[in-house]
Protein backbone atom coordinates (compact mmCIF):
# COMPACT_ATOMS: atom_id res chain seq x y z
CA UNK A 1 0.00 0.00 0.00
CA UNK A 2 2.93 2.60 0.58
CA UNK A 3 3.91 1.90 -2.84
CA UNK A 4 0.95 2.71 -4.32
CA UNK A 5 0.43 5.31 -2.83
CA UNK A 6 3.95 6.92 -3.49
CA UNK A 7 2.93 7.13 -7.19
CA UNK A 8 6.45 6.50 -8.02
CA UNK A 9 5.94 3.07 -9.57
CA UNK A 10 3.41 1.06 -11.96
CA UNK A 11 1.27 -1.88 -10.95
CA UNK A 12 4.17 -4.06 -13.17
CA UNK A 13 6.98 -2.86 -11.58
CA UNK A 14 4.99 -3.41 -7.59
CA UNK A 15 4.24 -6.66 -8.84
CA UNK A 16 7.69 -7.51 -9.58
CA UNK A 17 8.87 -5.93 -6.60
CA UNK A 18 6.21 -7.82 -4.13
CA UNK A 19 5.78 -10.88 -6.14
CA UNK A 20 2.65 -10.45 -5.52
CA UNK A 21 -0.02 -10.81 -9.04
CA UNK A 22 -0.58 -7.37 -10.73
CA UNK A 23 -4.56 -8.06 -10.71
CA UNK A 24 -4.43 -8.38 -6.93
CA UNK A 25 -2.53 -4.93 -6.32
CA UNK A 26 -4.79 -3.33 -8.86
CA UNK A 27 -7.78 -4.64 -6.53
CA UNK A 28 -5.73 -3.18 -3.41
CA UNK A 29 -5.62 0.03 -5.23
CA UNK A 30 -9.49 0.55 -6.41
CA UNK A 31 -10.35 -0.50 -2.72
CA UNK A 32 -7.55 1.77 -1.17
CA UNK A 33 -7.26 -0.89 1.86
CA UNK A 34 -5.62 -4.07 2.24
CA UNK A 35 -8.76 -5.80 4.37
CA UNK A 36 -11.01 -8.07 2.50
CA UNK A 37 -14.30 -6.53 1.76
CA UNK A 38 -16.84 -7.47 3.89
CA UNK A 39 -19.22 -10.58 2.72
CA UNK A 40 -22.81 -10.54 3.20
CA UNK A 41 -24.48 -12.96 4.88
CA UNK A 42 -27.38 -13.70 7.30
CA UNK A 43 -25.63 -12.62 10.79
CA UNK A 44 -25.44 -15.20 13.26
CA UNK A 45 -28.04 -16.42 15.46
CA UNK A 46 -26.49 -16.77 18.53
CA UNK A 47 -23.90 -14.24 19.81
CA UNK A 48 -20.83 -14.64 22.13
CA UNK A 49 -23.06 -13.57 25.10
CA UNK A 50 -25.68 -16.20 24.32
CA UNK A 51 -23.18 -19.07 24.21
CA UNK A 52 -21.78 -17.75 27.43
CA UNK A 53 -25.34 -18.23 29.38
CA UNK A 54 -25.70 -21.68 27.48
CA UNK A 55 -22.31 -22.98 29.20
CA UNK A 56 -23.64 -20.89 32.57
CA UNK A 57 -26.67 -23.20 32.18
CA UNK A 58 -25.43 -26.71 31.58
CA UNK A 59 -22.67 -26.80 33.93
CA UNK A 60 -24.58 -25.51 36.88
CA UNK A 61 -25.10 -28.40 38.51
CA UNK A 62 -25.86 -32.29 38.44
CA UNK A 63 -29.37 -31.83 37.28
CA UNK A 64 -28.34 -29.24 34.47
CA UNK A 65 -25.43 -31.58 32.62
CA UNK A 66 -28.59 -33.75 32.12
CA UNK A 67 -30.85 -31.08 30.52
CA UNK A 68 -32.17 -32.05 26.88
CA UNK A 69 -31.88 -29.58 23.82
CA UNK A 70 -35.30 -28.67 24.09
CA UNK A 71 -35.44 -27.68 27.47
CA UNK A 72 -31.82 -25.47 26.90
CA UNK A 73 -33.90 -24.02 24.16
CA UNK A 74 -36.62 -23.45 26.27
CA UNK A 75 -34.86 -22.50 29.55
CA UNK A 76 -32.86 -20.05 27.77
CA UNK A 77 -35.93 -19.01 25.25
CA UNK A 78 -33.33 -19.67 21.91
CA UNK A 79 -34.53 -18.50 18.29
CA UNK A 80 -32.86 -21.71 17.07
CA UNK A 81 -33.48 -25.23 16.45
CA UNK A 82 -32.30 -28.10 18.03
CA UNK A 83 -29.52 -29.41 15.44
CA UNK A 84 -27.91 -26.00 15.79
CA UNK A 85 -27.72 -25.73 19.46
CA UNK A 86 -26.07 -29.07 19.09
CA UNK A 87 -23.22 -27.83 16.91
CA UNK A 88 -22.60 -24.79 18.76
CA UNK A 89 -22.34 -27.55 21.95
CA UNK A 90 -20.24 -29.14 19.94
CA UNK A 91 -17.68 -26.02 18.95
CA UNK A 92 -17.62 -25.16 22.99
CA UNK A 93 -16.01 -28.19 23.55
CA UNK A 94 -19.00 -29.90 24.67
CA UNK A 95 -20.57 -33.29 23.47
CA UNK A 96 -23.34 -35.79 24.46
CA UNK A 97 -21.73 -38.70 26.74
CA UNK A 98 -22.71 -41.54 28.62
CA UNK A 99 -22.10 -40.75 32.10
CA UNK A 100 -19.40 -42.86 33.87
CA UNK A 101 -21.02 -45.28 36.57
CA UNK A 102 -19.44 -45.18 39.78
CA UNK A 103 -20.81 -46.82 42.99
CA UNK A 104 -21.78 -44.60 45.64
CA UNK A 105 -18.88 -43.83 48.67
CA UNK A 106 -18.80 -42.71 51.67
CA UNK A 107 -15.70 -40.96 53.32
CA UNK A 108 -15.35 -44.50 55.00
CA UNK A 109 -15.65 -46.32 51.81
CA UNK A 110 -12.82 -44.36 49.82
CA UNK A 111 -10.49 -44.49 52.63
CA UNK A 112 -10.88 -48.29 52.75
CA UNK A 113 -10.15 -48.55 48.94
CA UNK A 114 -7.56 -46.41 48.97
CA UNK A 115 -5.92 -48.33 51.70
CA UNK A 116 -6.64 -51.30 49.68
CA UNK A 117 -4.86 -49.93 46.66
CA UNK A 118 -1.70 -48.87 48.47
CA UNK A 119 -1.31 -52.52 50.19
CA UNK A 120 -1.39 -54.00 47.33
CA UNK A 121 0.40 -51.50 44.78
CA UNK A 122 2.98 -53.90 44.18
CA UNK A 123 1.46 -57.01 43.09
CA UNK A 124 1.99 -57.40 39.70
CA UNK A 125 -0.29 -59.16 36.80
CA UNK A 126 2.10 -63.17 37.73
CA UNK A 127 0.78 -62.55 41.17
CA UNK A 128 -2.51 -61.33 40.87
CA UNK A 129 -3.19 -64.36 38.83
CA UNK A 130 -2.98 -66.69 41.91
CA UNK A 131 -6.22 -65.54 43.21
CA UNK A 132 -9.37 -67.13 42.89
CA UNK A 133 -12.34 -64.33 42.50
CA UNK A 134 -15.61 -65.22 43.95
CA UNK A 135 -18.47 -62.83 44.05
CA UNK A 136 -22.33 -63.90 44.18
CA UNK A 137 -25.35 -62.33 41.67
CA UNK A 138 -28.55 -61.43 42.32
CA UNK A 139 -30.74 -62.93 39.18
CA UNK A 140 -34.61 -62.21 38.29
CA UNK A 141 -37.24 -63.49 36.06
CA UNK A 142 -38.10 -60.67 33.01
CA UNK A 143 -34.61 -58.55 34.08
CA UNK A 144 -34.81 -55.16 32.02
CA UNK A 145 -31.58 -53.53 30.24
CA UNK A 146 -29.98 -51.05 32.23
CA UNK A 147 -30.97 -47.38 31.19
CA UNK A 148 -28.24 -44.92 29.97
CA UNK A 149 -27.25 -41.66 31.89
CA UNK A 150 -26.43 -38.90 29.04
CA UNK A 151 -24.34 -35.11 29.99
CA UNK A 152 -23.10 -32.95 28.59
CA UNK A 153 -19.58 -32.19 29.18
CA UNK A 154 -16.21 -31.53 27.88
CA UNK A 155 -13.21 -34.47 27.16
CA UNK A 156 -11.52 -33.58 30.43
CA UNK A 157 -14.94 -33.63 32.47
CA UNK A 158 -15.04 -37.67 32.23
CA UNK A 159 -14.89 -37.93 36.41
CA UNK A 160 -16.19 -34.51 37.07
CA UNK A 161 -18.78 -35.19 40.21
CA UNK A 162 -21.52 -34.18 38.17
CA UNK A 163 -20.73 -35.32 35.07
CA UNK A 164 -20.76 -39.13 37.10
CA UNK A 165 -23.86 -41.60 37.43
CA UNK A 166 -23.88 -42.70 40.80
CA UNK A 167 -24.95 -46.13 41.55
CA UNK A 168 -26.62 -47.69 44.60
CA UNK A 169 -27.05 -51.40 44.88
CA UNK A 170 -30.32 -52.68 43.78
CA UNK A 171 -32.77 -53.17 46.42
CA UNK A 172 -34.93 -56.83 46.72
CA UNK A 173 -33.58 -60.15 46.06
CA UNK A 174 -33.76 -62.69 43.37
CA UNK A 175 -32.12 -66.21 42.52
CA UNK A 176 -28.53 -65.69 44.22
CA UNK A 177 -25.85 -67.74 41.62
CA UNK A 178 -22.35 -68.03 43.30
CA UNK A 179 -19.32 -68.07 40.92
CA UNK A 180 -15.69 -68.15 40.71
CA UNK A 181 -12.93 -68.00 38.27
CA UNK A 182 -9.11 -67.43 38.05
CA UNK A 183 -6.40 -67.20 35.28
CA UNK A 184 -6.35 -69.81 33.04
CA UNK A 185 -9.64 -72.00 34.49
CA UNK A 186 -13.35 -71.00 34.80
CA UNK A 187 -14.39 -72.59 37.97
CA UNK A 188 -18.00 -73.51 39.54
CA UNK A 189 -20.86 -71.48 39.13
CA UNK A 190 -24.14 -72.50 41.29
CA UNK A 191 -27.42 -71.32 42.93
CA UNK A 192 -27.83 -71.11 46.39
CA UNK A 193 -30.69 -73.38 47.71
CA UNK A 194 -33.16 -71.26 49.32
CA UNK A 195 -36.35 -71.76 50.83
CA UNK A 196 -39.13 -69.47 50.50
CA UNK A 197 -38.41 -66.10 52.32
CA UNK A 198 -34.63 -67.50 53.57
CA UNK A 199 -31.86 -65.04 52.82
CA UNK A 200 -27.66 -66.13 52.62
CA UNK A 201 -25.90 -66.16 55.53
CA UNK A 202 -22.81 -67.00 57.23
CA UNK A 203 -23.87 -70.75 57.88
CA UNK A 204 -25.81 -71.40 54.30
CA UNK A 205 -22.36 -69.67 52.59
CA UNK A 206 -20.61 -71.97 54.54
CA UNK A 207 -22.81 -75.51 54.16
CA UNK A 208 -23.44 -74.87 50.31
CA UNK A 209 -20.32 -72.89 49.36
CA UNK A 210 -16.70 -72.62 51.46
CA UNK A 211 -17.01 -76.22 52.58
CA UNK A 212 -18.43 -77.83 48.86
CA UNK A 213 -17.52 -76.15 45.99
CA UNK A 214 -14.90 -73.27 46.65
CA UNK A 215 -12.78 -75.97 48.21
CA UNK A 216 -13.01 -78.20 45.64
CA UNK A 217 -12.03 -75.41 42.96
CA UNK A 218 -9.40 -74.31 45.65
CA UNK A 219 -7.61 -77.64 46.31
CA UNK A 220 -7.64 -78.03 42.67
CA UNK A 221 -5.97 -74.72 41.92
CA UNK A 222 -2.77 -76.42 43.90
CA UNK A 223 -2.09 -78.22 40.78
CA UNK A 224 -1.37 -74.76 38.93
CA UNK A 225 -0.80 -72.34 41.08
CA UNK A 226 1.60 -73.02 44.24
CA UNK A 227 -0.62 -71.25 46.40
CA UNK A 228 -3.89 -69.69 45.75
CA UNK A 229 -5.92 -67.07 47.62
CA UNK A 230 -9.34 -66.55 47.59
CA UNK A 231 -10.72 -63.18 46.96
CA UNK A 232 -14.02 -62.15 48.67
CA UNK A 233 -16.00 -59.18 49.33
CA UNK A 234 -16.74 -57.25 52.74
CA UNK A 235 -19.72 -58.94 53.24
CA UNK A 236 -21.08 -60.39 56.74
CA UNK A 237 -21.67 -64.10 54.97
CA UNK A 238 -18.51 -64.24 54.62
CA UNK A 239 -17.59 -64.04 58.29
CA UNK A 240 -18.87 -65.38 61.50
CA UNK A 241 -18.95 -69.17 61.25
CA UNK A 242 -16.99 -69.31 58.03
CA UNK A 243 -13.87 -68.18 59.44
CA UNK A 244 -13.21 -71.22 61.89
CA UNK A 245 -13.23 -72.95 58.64
CA UNK A 246 -10.77 -71.19 56.54
CA UNK A 247 -8.59 -71.88 59.07
CA UNK A 248 -8.96 -75.43 59.70
CA UNK A 249 -8.55 -75.64 56.00
CA UNK A 250 -5.51 -73.24 56.04
CA UNK A 251 -6.95 -71.06 53.12
CA UNK A 252 -5.55 -67.65 52.25
CA UNK A 253 -8.56 -65.49 51.76
CA UNK A 254 -7.96 -61.64 50.87
CA UNK A 255 -11.30 -59.26 51.15
CA UNK A 256 -11.78 -56.36 49.13
CA UNK A 257 -13.54 -53.52 50.65
CA UNK A 258 -16.81 -52.60 49.98
CA UNK A 259 -18.81 -50.79 47.60
CA UNK A 260 -15.66 -51.54 45.39
CA UNK A 261 -17.35 -53.77 42.31
CA UNK A 262 -13.74 -52.38 40.07
CA UNK A 263 -11.67 -54.15 42.24
CA UNK A 264 -13.23 -57.83 41.43
CA UNK A 265 -13.03 -58.42 38.32
CA UNK A 266 -15.79 -60.98 38.64
CA UNK A 267 -18.29 -57.90 38.30
CA UNK A 268 -17.47 -57.48 34.93
CA UNK A 269 -18.24 -61.10 34.50
CA UNK A 270 -21.72 -60.55 36.09
CA UNK A 271 -22.53 -58.09 33.99
CA UNK A 272 -21.57 -59.03 31.01
CA UNK A 273 -24.20 -62.16 32.04
CA UNK A 274 -26.90 -60.08 32.96
CA UNK A 275 -27.51 -58.04 29.67
CA UNK A 276 -27.07 -61.38 27.41
CA UNK A 277 -30.04 -62.67 29.70
CA UNK A 278 -32.04 -59.27 29.37
CA UNK A 279 -31.11 -59.02 26.01
CA UNK A 280 -32.08 -62.45 24.89
CA UNK A 281 -33.88 -64.57 27.45
CA UNK A 282 -36.38 -61.38 28.66
CA UNK A 283 -38.91 -63.58 27.50
CA UNK A 284 -38.65 -66.16 30.09
CA UNK A 285 -40.97 -66.19 32.88
CA UNK A 286 -40.28 -69.45 34.73
CA UNK A 287 -37.73 -69.80 37.50
CA UNK A 288 -36.56 -72.86 36.54
CA UNK A 289 -35.81 -72.40 33.09
CA UNK A 290 -33.69 -69.13 34.39
CA UNK A 291 -31.56 -71.06 36.56
CA UNK A 292 -31.15 -73.50 33.39
CA UNK A 293 -29.79 -70.42 31.47
CA UNK A 294 -27.49 -68.93 34.21
CA UNK A 295 -26.14 -72.16 34.13
CA UNK A 296 -25.56 -72.47 30.60
CA UNK A 297 -24.05 -69.32 30.07
CA UNK A 298 -21.51 -69.66 32.86
CA UNK A 299 -20.65 -73.39 31.64
CA UNK A 300 -19.75 -72.06 28.36
CA UNK A 301 -17.38 -69.96 29.31
CA UNK A 302 -14.03 -71.18 27.92
CA UNK A 303 -11.15 -71.18 30.28
CA UNK A 304 -8.98 -68.40 29.57
CA UNK A 305 -12.35 -66.41 28.54
CA UNK A 306 -11.61 -63.99 31.19
CA UNK A 307 -7.63 -63.92 31.70
CA UNK A 308 -7.51 -60.02 30.38
CA UNK A 309 -9.55 -58.95 33.57
CA UNK A 310 -7.03 -60.26 35.49
CA UNK A 311 -4.49 -58.23 33.43
CA UNK A 312 -5.96 -54.93 34.23
CA UNK A 313 -5.69 -55.23 37.87
CA UNK A 314 -2.50 -53.41 37.99
CA UNK A 315 -3.88 -50.41 36.47
CA UNK A 316 -7.22 -50.97 38.44
CA UNK A 317 -4.96 -50.35 41.31
CA UNK A 318 -3.05 -47.29 40.45
CA UNK A 319 -6.60 -45.64 38.71
CA UNK A 320 -7.83 -45.67 42.62
CA UNK A 321 -4.74 -44.30 43.92
CA UNK A 322 -5.11 -41.61 41.19
CA UNK A 323 -8.61 -40.80 42.10
CA UNK A 324 -8.06 -41.18 46.00
CA UNK A 325 -9.69 -43.51 46.57
CA UNK A 326 -12.77 -43.91 44.06
CA UNK A 327 -12.94 -47.47 42.33
CA UNK A 328 -12.47 -46.78 38.69
CA UNK A 329 -14.70 -48.04 36.01
CA UNK A 330 -13.56 -50.42 34.36
CA UNK A 331 -15.61 -51.25 31.47
CA UNK A 332 -18.55 -52.49 34.18
CA UNK A 333 -20.73 -50.49 31.42
CA UNK A 334 -22.13 -53.07 28.46
CA UNK A 335 -20.55 -50.81 25.71
CA UNK A 336 -17.39 -51.18 27.70
CA UNK A 337 -17.51 -54.94 27.79
CA UNK A 338 -18.61 -55.11 24.22
CA UNK A 339 -15.65 -52.90 23.22
CA UNK A 340 -13.35 -55.38 24.98
CA UNK A 341 -14.64 -58.83 23.79
CA UNK A 342 -15.11 -57.40 20.54
CA UNK A 343 -10.95 -56.17 21.39
CA UNK A 344 -10.40 -59.59 22.26
CA UNK A 345 -12.12 -61.30 19.67
CA UNK A 346 -14.34 -63.33 21.72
Amino acid sequence: MGLIQGGRHSLAEISQITNIPKGTIGNLKKRDTPLNKVRSGRPPKLSDCHKRQIVLHITKNYKSHRLSLISIIQDLQLDIGITQLKLTLKSLGYNHCIAQPRPFLKKLDRKQCLQFARRHTHLTVDDWKAFIWTDEMSVKVGMERSTRDWVWRRTDEEFHPDCIEYKKRATGTGMMFWGAFRWGKIGPGVFFDLEDGQKVNSMVYRDQILTGPLQEFWEESFGDVQEPIVMEDNAPVYKKVCIPVREELGMRCYQHPPNSPDLNPIENIWAYMKHQISKEYDHITSVKAMRQVVISIWNEFEDHRWDHLIETMPDRIQAVIKAKGVPPTFNVRLDRITYILESHKI
